[in-house]
């Protein structure tokens, strides 16, 4: 895959998913709000993001991605990559207030990704790189699981849910290069550990203190997505 080769994004295209994701985005922000993922001994204070946030988080995303992937595939590819931010968003949102996702989010994200992959795929011809994603999948899964096994018998809290969503995380990168699913790893351990330090300096939070992990495995894939890694390898 040659991103080079691709015409630039038209700038109203861009634009549309921009203002279709805020829309998309304040419809979860609003779902989210209500607090229906939380089980019944899952209790505490409401989260303080807003459902607006949500919205221009989700919208800011969108936009990126379009500007990213737009023409790719002729413009097949996109749709995978904007259902996978959305997705994104309502487990960053859950891991942070109860340090958990759900596989009700995750689980059904594996074929609604892996068909959008293969869709693009069947427009591009290239098969290469949803084999590249799908063995990426496979890796990221047992690396994870190898983690979550270290971690119960250390009694830390890395879960099994990191596994699931490692997997989906792994699919969703390797699509782009071989390289992504490796920067989206080690964005994620290097950003989580970089917050939990900046919690313990501002005297926020301690060693001790469980930091949900899921947000980071996701911002540390969306990096991976939106900036071109091969330069550096």
């Amino acid at each position: 895959m040659t991103w080079a080769d691709f015409p630039p994004t038209p700038w109203w295209y861009v634009a549309a998913l921009s203002v279709a994701g805020a829309v998309v985005g304040q419809l979860l922000g609003t779902r989210l709000a209500t607090l229906g993922y939380r089980l019944d001994h899952e209790t505490g204070l409401r989260p303080r993001t807003p459902a607006w946030a949500v919205a221009g988080a989700l919208g800011t995303l969108w936009g990126l991605l379009a500007w990213r992937f737009g023409p790719a595939a002729d413009y097949a590819l996109a749709p995978a990559y904007l259902g996978f931010a959305a997705v994104a968003v309502a487990l960053t949102w859950v891991d942070a207030d109860v340090h958990r996702l759900p596989h009700g989010l995750t689980r059904p994200a594996y074929p609604m990704l892996v068909g959008q992959l293969t869709l693009a795929s069947w427009a591009s011809g290239d098969w290469a790189a949803l084999r590249r994603a799908l063995i990426a999948g496979a890796v990221l899964w047992a690396l994870y699981l190898v983690l979550a096994l270290l971690a119960a018998l250390l009694r830390s809290g890395f879960g099994l849910g990191d596994v699931t969503l490692a997997g989906l995380v792994g699919i969703a990168t390797g699509y782009v290069s071989p390289w992504a699913p490796v920067v989206a790893t080690y964005a994620a351990f290097l950003l989580s550990g970089a917050y939990g330090l900046a919690r313990i300096i501002v005297r926020r939070g301690s060693r001790k203190d469980h930091i949900a992990f899921g947000p980071w495995m996701l911002v540390g894939a969306l990096i991976a997505l939106l900036v071109d890694v091969r330069p550096f390898f």
